[in-house]
């Protein structure tokens, strides 16, 4: 056993104490041994001999027990301690291998989110953004109704602008033209036409355009005029578009 200084000290003091103690003892007895046998006197010198080496060993085997106790206390405290470092470092490990976990799981479950997210986002674009406007029947500012027919034209009708809100950095793919007279039980599928076509006295422009509509979307419009004196129509447009790409200018294709 690795002992310390001290204590390897007071061991060796005890040994020899108590060996020479023994010793004498030992020699005490001998000696009186012999003195009986001769038939001389044993005086109270010769008899406490054997007394004083007894007492002289019981200290020095008190004093070895008790340095022996405190190395053995000692060796405890030690083992107490490296006992509450193992302890310490493991609650540390555990607690960074516990950090790292949870940050795992919250990159897994952002990733969930915005895998879901942009799955949501790219069935939206596929489905796409409808929207719609009800266009009334022209009605020029002046003059008898008589008149009103051959007062409205292509020319002086009011243009209409059919707007649907997509995300800012969405890239439009396409949007279709859809417009039925109001009140028409037409489906939208049959009611689709391409931009520039006359649907009576009605048509959507040539070309949609786009404008900002607040920092995280914009719009994508396209403009539609109703030149009928009689009949209100709904015209409708659909926008499909692709999430997440550059923001650019619709070149809109009506197939």
């Amino acid at each position: 056993m690795d002992f310390s200084d001290p204590i390897t000290a007071a061991l060796i003091g005890a040994a020899a104490t108590v060996l020479t103690a023994l010793v004498q003892l030992r020699y005490s007895w001998r000696r009186e041994l012999k003195d009986r046998e001769r038939g001389q006197p044993i005086t109270k010198k010769t008899r406490r001999g054997p007394v004083i080496a007894v007492f002289v060993l019981l200290i020095a085997a008190g004093a070895g027990g008790f340095f022996l106790s405190q190395y053995v206390m000692s060796l405890i405290d030690e083992d107490r301690e490296s006992l509450r470092s193992e302890v310490k470092s493991r609650l540390s490990e555990i607690s960074a291998s516990a950090a790292r976990l949870e940050q795992a799981r919250l990159i897994e479950r952002g990733d969930i989110e915005s895998n879901a997210l942009r799955a949501e986002a790219q069935r939206r674009g596929e489905e796409g953004v409808a929207a719609s406007v009800l266009v009334g029947p022209c009605r020029p500012e002046s003059g008898a109704k008589a008149e009103a027919k051959s007062q409205c034209s292509e020319q002086t009708a009011v243009r209409i602008a059919v707007c649907a809100s997509v995300p800012a950095a969405a890239a439009v793919r396409d949007v279709w033209l859809y417009t039925r007279i109001e009140g028409s039980t037409q489906s939208w599928a049959d009611s689709r036409v391409q931009a520039g076509q006359d649907t009576g006295h009605a048509k959507f422009l040539e070309h949609a355009f786009e404008r900002p509509d607040g920092d995280m979307a914009k719009q994508v419009c396209h403009a539609f005029i109703n030149w009928s004196g009689e009949k209100s129509r709904v015209a409708r447009i659909l926008v499909k578009y692709t999430p997440s790409a550059p923001i650019g200018v619709v070149g809109a294709s009506n197939k």
